[in-house]
């Protein structure tokens, strides 16, 4: 399973590093702090079809 930084997940979503805060702080984006904010596939996953359910609204 690969973990991701904040610097790999802002690159990803392409995206600043202070909206991936941003996502984080609304709940929209789901990690885990050890020291630093690491993400998994899954996390990643569960965003990006959150956003997708959310613009069919």
């Amino acid at each position: 399973m690969k973990i991701y930084s904040i610097k790999e997940i802002a690159k990803i979503l392409k995206c600043s590093e202070r909206q991936v805060f941003r996502y984080l702080a609304s709940g929209q984006l789901q990690g885990s702090k050890q020291g630093k904010w690491r993400f998994t596939d899954q996390d990643v996953r569960d965003f990006l079809k959150r956003g997708r359910d959310e613009s069919k609204k």
